[in-house]
C-alpha cells in the first residue's frame, strides 16, 4: 500500500531557530550515536533506523575533513527547552495555527487534508505498489530564485544520491582547487544524465521541447501558468497589464530513474556567468506522478512517452548577497553555503505536496541566520524578524558550514503540534541546497 496516501489529520484553519537539537519524531528515540549517512544515501533519517557512523576521508591532501554524518544532539522534547525535538533537531514550538495552500490557486488556503503519511516512512515502503515504470524524461525550466539573467546556457545534471560524493571536495580551502575537484567526475561521481539549458524559443525549434500553450510571447496573461515553457507572466512596461516574457532556459534529460533518491545539480556553463551552483537535494520522481500524456502537458518531442516535469532552481550573486545583507549578517563566509526550500506535505495520488503556511523550521547545525519571506512568489527579499514560513512554505538557512546537516519542521493544527520529521542535506561550499520537507515530490512553481 502507498503510505503517502495516509492522512493523519486535517488542518482545521488558516512558527525561529534553536541552535542545537536531536531526537525522533516517534515515541522511540534514536541511539545517542545514531547518525544518517548522507554520502551513501541511507534513508535512516526518515525511518528512525540507527546507522553506524562513518568518516569519509577527504579526497585531497589539502582538504580538511568535513562532517559526513549528522549526529543527533537531543533525544526528547525536554532537551530543547521551549522547543520540540524533531529527528534530532530542536525546533521552536509553532505559535500560529498553520494551513495548507494550493499552488494552483494563487497559494490560497486549501481545504485539502494535511498528508503526513511519508513522515518516518522509508522510501522502500513508500514506493511499494507503484507503477513499474523504470525511467522517464525529466524536463522543465531552470527556475531562478531572485533576480538575474535568463537561465539558458547552464548545465543541468542528475545523480543518484548514493553515487554523488561532495564530501570528497567540500573541505578544500582554496576555492579554485575546490572547484576543480567538484568538476572531476572521478572524485564526486558521474551524473546519470547531463545537458545544457536552451533558450526557450531555440528549444522549441531545434529540440522540440516546447509545450503547447494557448498564450504566446507578449500575450496578455493573468498567471505564470498561462505562459509557454520558459516564460513568466510579468507586468508590462507600457501599462498595468501583464504579458508573457521570456525568463528561463529549458531542458530535457532522458533516462532518469523513477522511485529513486536523486540530486539535480544546476551550475554555470559559461565561466564568466554570475551563478552559484545549486542542488535540488534528495527528491524522488514517483512513478504515480508522471505527467498526463498529450499536448499541453508534455514537450512536443516526448508526447505519449513517460515524462516528468521538474523545475530545478539556480541563484545569482545578487540574491546570494541580498538575503544575508537584509538580515544584517554581511557576506556569506567563503566555503559556506545556504540551505533553502519549502515545507510541504507528502501529497497524494491526486496532487504533489502542498506548501505549509506558518510552519516552524530548525537546522541541526545552526546557520548565521534563518530567513523567511512574504507571500509573493516573485518577491525574494526576506522579512526581518519573521519566524515562520509564508504561504509558499519558503525558508532559507544562511551561511552554513560545509558538511552534513539536517532540516526539521513542525506545524500547529488546532492546539496540537504536528512534527514533520527531518531531511538530511549535505551543504556544498558556495552553493544553494534546495530541500523539500517532508514531501520529496518535486516542487512546481509559477
Amino acid at each position: 500500500m502507498n503510505h503517502r496516501l495516509f492522512s493523519w489529520i486535517a488542518l482545521l484553519s488558516t512558527g525561529a531557530l534553536v541552535a542545537t537539537g536531536c531526537g525522533s519524531t516517534t515515541e522511540s528515540h534514536p541511539d545517542e550515536d545514531a547518525v544518517a549517512d548522507i554520502a551513501s544515501g541511507n534513508d535512516a533519517v526518515n525511518t528512525g533506523d540507527a546507522v553506524t557512523p562513518t568518516d569519509v576521508l577527504a579526497g585531497d591532501d589539502t582538504a580538511a575533513t568535513v562532517p559526513t554524518t549528522f549526529k543527533p544532539a537531543c533525544k526528547a522534547d525536554a532537551d530543547c527547552g521551549d522547543g520540540n525535538c524533531i529527528a534530532g533537531v530542536c525546533v521552536l514550538k509553532p505559535t500560529e495555527v498553520g494551513n495548507l495552500t494550493d499552488p494552483a490557486n494563487d497559494y490560497e488556503p486549501s481545504t485539502e487534508k494535511l498528508e503526513t503519511g511519508c513522515v518516518d516512512v522509508p522510501l522502500a515502503e513508500q514506493i511499494k505498489g507503484l507503477p513499474d515504470i523504470k525511467t522517464v524524461t525529466a524536463w522543465g525550466r531552470v527556475d531562478r530564485f531572485g533576480g538575474g539573467d535568463i537561465t539558458s546556457n547552464v548545465e543541468v545534471d542528475v545523480f543518484k544520491i548514493e553515487d554523488f560524493h561532495p564530501e570528497v571536495c567540500a573541505g578544500i580551502a582554496d576555492s579554485d582547487a575546490r572547484d576543480a575537484c567538484f568538476n572531476d567526475e572521478s572524485k564526486v561521481g558521474k551524473p546519470l544524465a547531463h545537458t545544457i539549458s536552451l533558450d526557450a524559443d531555440q528549444a522549441a525549434v531545434d529540440a522540440k521541447i516546447d509545450v503547447q500553450s494557448a498564450k504566446k510571447a507578449k500575450d496578455v496573461c493573468v498567471t505564470h501558468f498561462d505562459c509557454p515553457n520558459g516564460y513568466e507572466c510579468q507586468k508590462s512596461k507600457a501599462d498595468a497589464s501583464k504579458v508573457c516574457n521570456k525568463a528561463h532556459g529549458v531542458f530535457a534529460l532522458e533516462g532518469v530513474p523513477t522511485n529513486t533518491r536523486l540530486v539535480f545539480r544546476v551550475r554555470k556553463h559559461d565561466p564568466s556567468a554570475d551563478w552559484h551552483d545549486s542542488y535540488y537535494w534528495d527528491i524522488v520522481l514517483f512513478s504515480d506522478h508522471l505527467d498526463p500524456k498529450g499536448a499541453g502537458h508534455q514537450p512536443t518531442k516526448y508526447i505519449g512517452q513517460d515524462t516528468y516535469h521538474v523545475n530545478p532552481t539556480i541563484v545569482g550573486q545578487g540574491q546570494w548577497q541580498l538575503v544575508p545583507t537584509t538580515l544584517g549578517l554581511g557576506d556569506i563566509q567563503d566555503g559556506n553555503g545556504v540551505v533553502g526550500g519549502r515545507i510541504r506535505d507528502c501529497g497524494n495520488l491526486k496532487r504533489g505536496g502542498f506548501p505549509i503556511h506558518d510552519a516552524k523550521v530548525g537546522m541541526g547545525i545552526p546557520p548565521s541566520g534563518l530567513a523567511f519571506f512574504n507571500d509573493n512568489e516573485d518577491d525574494t527579499v526576506p522579512i526581518k524578524n519573521k519566524q515562520s514560513t509564508d504561504t509558499l512554505g519558503r525558508f532559507a538557512a544562511v551561511d552554513l558550514p560545509p558538511g552534513a546537516n539536517r532540516v526539521s519542521a513542525s506545524v500547529m493544527v488546532g492546539a496540537e503540534t504536528i512534527k514533520l520529521g527531518g531531511q538530511d542535506v549535505f551543504v556544498v561550499p558556495g552553493s544553494l541546497m534546495i530541500v523539500s520537507l517532508p514531501g520529496r515530490i518535486p516542487v512546481l512553481t509559477k
